[in-house]
């Protein structure tokens, strides 16, 4: 039997948390004029749902939608979106009827955006015990650790620093024409330099470990991941797929290009979340796999890699349905 891992939901908005049952629902056999209006988002999350229902059932024997463990709500990479505290409590309070943990993620921030995660965290500190928030923020991590002792601090996979670029080709890679000693080392030191991280240090992990965080997450990457290499990191390790995130930024080149004239987005302006309505899809002479500009960030979407991860996966699986924008 392969490992056995916790699958657990992220979402970034409240109705699709509210309309779970809906949002993980596999379409069977649609009708081609069904899929015709479903935009990219709606598809792959078809495509992904089916190729996790068919694994959980063929090599765990389980049904996906009745083992779910927990939700992650919230947002990584724009303070602009991360939710109000009326939509957290409603979230707490659909986890706690459905007997779901969980897990409030957080992006990083500046003053305003600590200002807002002060009152969620003031929120659960009092209302809830040993609830987990996924941070990826240096300065929110030391904040919980300060100040809010009932909340479990979760090292987020934007802090994990790792080779994370799409134009990694996926075809094969061109050998040169010359004569190499030791080739097979050559590629296998370089497949470990593209999968080495941080949290190999025992001076990282120890610094982690003495801010209360007690497990990690990354995500899946089309150079793969070594299970010895997990081994060294001394924490469980949870996996998000399919949508890995790339980069990101503070401005916003969504709400740039939907103002014309101007070459970015003005913080002094309100933020109108053109990120739900618009994106902009990479094209490269590469067999790339696919790459969606939404928002402030650059995501990829990995679910033809979920085999390799699946294997090793035995801390937590993060099903994104959706970019989480």
């Amino acid at each position: 039997m392969k490992n056995q891992f916790s699958l657990y939901i992220y979402l970034s908005r409240i109705e699709h948390i509210i309309n779970l049952e809906d949002t993980l629902k596999i379409i069977s056999k649609p009708e081609p004029e069904y899929v015709e209006i479903l935009d990219e988002s709606l598809l792959m999350n078809q495509l992904a749902l089916t190729t996790l229902n068919d694994y959980m059932y063929k090599y765990l024997g389980l049904n996906y939608i009745d083992n779910i463990d927990g939700i992650y709500f919230g947002q990584e990479t724009c303070e602009n979106l991360i939710p109000t505290l009326k939509h957290v409590q409603q979230a707490v309070e659909f986890c706690q009827n459905n007997e779901y943990q969980f897990t409030l993620v957080t992006p990083y921030v500046g003053p305003k955006g600590m200002e807002r995660l002060k009152k969620l965290f003031e929120y659960l500190n009092q209302e809830t015990s040993d609830t987990e928030v996924l941070v990826n923020d240096f300065g929110v991590l030391h904040l919980i650790n300060t100040e809010y002792q009932n909340l479990k601090p979760v090292l987020g996979r934007l802090l994990i620093k790792m080779k994370r670029d799409p134009r990694f080709s996926i075809s094969g890679f061109d050998i040169a024409n010359i004569e190499i000693p030791n080739l097979k080392r050559v590629e296998k030191n370089q497949a470990e330099a593209l999968q080495a991280a941080a949290l190999e240090l025992p001076v990282f992990q120890d610094f982690l470990k003495g801010k209360g965080v007690e497990r990690v997450a990354i995500d899946v990457l089309t150079q793969g991941l070594d299970p010895k290499i997990l081994k060294k990191w001394g924490f469980p390790v949870d996996f998000y797929w399919p949508w890995t995130y790339i980069t990101s930024s503070r401005s916003c080149v969504i709400a740039a290009y939907t103002q014309p004239g101007k070459e970015s987005h003005p913080t002094d302006e309100p933020c109108k979340f053109q990120c739900r309505k618009y994106e902009f899809n990479f094209r490269s002479d590469k067999k790339m796999l696919q790459t969606v500009f939404r928002g402030n960030a650059v995501w990829m979407c990995t679910r033809s890699l979920y085999e390799q991860y699946f294997k090793i996966a035995s801390g937590r699986l993060i099903y994104e349905p959706y970019i989480p924008v």
